[in-house]
């Protein structure tokens, strides 16, 4: 999986992970990824379990334009992609 960073959190991701502008900040699998995105939703701590398995759910069924949009702690977004 891998977590790209959204220059606004007003703008909308792009359809597909090859039109993202940037590279990934971050890759991983499902629990390496809801790590990483733990730290930067500490205050939302207790939805972690259920963006573990939203993660996991991506990981196994996801099409080519299948992503799923958080918004951090620091009021930017990142967009993650399987």
């Amino acid at each position: 999986m891998d977590v790209f960073a959204q220059s606004s959190i007003y703008t909308p991701a792009p359809r597909f992970a090859r039109e993202e502008p940037r590279p990934a900040v971050f890759s991983g699998d499902p629990a390496q990824v809801a790590d990483y995105l733990r730290s930067r939703l500490a205050k939302r701590t207790h939805t972690m379990v259920l963006v573990a398995g939203e993660l996991e759910v991506l990981s196994r069924d996801a099409t080519p334009n299948s992503a799923l949009r958080f918004e951090l702690e620091d009021r930017t977004s990142v967009t993650v992609r399987p």
